[in-house]
Parts: structure tokens; sequence; C-alpha cells
């Protein structure tokens, strides 16, 4: 075995929380859901919202001791996936 391998610890404490604060939006789904316009596309992505807010807050955590830049990108993209969503259901 190699080193490399050793490189998959635990990601630190602090970061787990972050990213669990950053997450946090998500809760308000059933609201968005139920204040939603009923076009198709919006209503599409709103139903897509939480499983990609899950998975980018799991690879955000994973990938940190590989690539913590990477971790930030996903954790800003969630954020503005956040407002996203927020704008679609307040409108423009």
């Amino acid at each position: 075995m190699s080193d490399d391998n050793n490189n998959y610890t635990k990601a630190p404490c602090w970061l787990v929380i972050v990213t669990v604060i950053a997450m946090l939006p998500v809760l308000a789904f059933p609201m968005l859901l139920d204040g939603q316009a009923g076009d198709k596309e919006s209503r599409a992505l709103l139903w897509l919202y939480p499983f990609y807010v899950i998975v980018s807050g799991i690879c955000a955590v994973i990938c940190y001791r590989q690539r913590p830049e990477v971790t930030w990108i996903l954790l800003i993209l969630m954020i503005l996936s956040h407002a996203a969503m927020w704008i679609l259901y307040y409108g423009y």
C-alpha cells in the first residue's frame, strides 16, 4: 500500500459544522414547494434542489483533505443555489 491512501482521513469538525450550517436553508423546501407557481421547469428545479444540496454537502466534506479549494467552491455554489430557489419562490 502507498502513503496516498492515508490522506483519506476525517474532515475537521469545524468544516462539518460549516457545511451543515450551509445546508440548513434546504429545510424550507416544503414551504418553497407549497408556494411555488405551477410551471414545469421551476417545479423540476425545485424537486432537484434538496438532492443537490445533500450531494454537494457530502462531496464538500469528502474532498476537503485532497482539494480544499473545491470544498469552498461547492459551498459557495450551494449558497448561490439557496438564493436561486428563494428568487424562484418570490419571483423576480
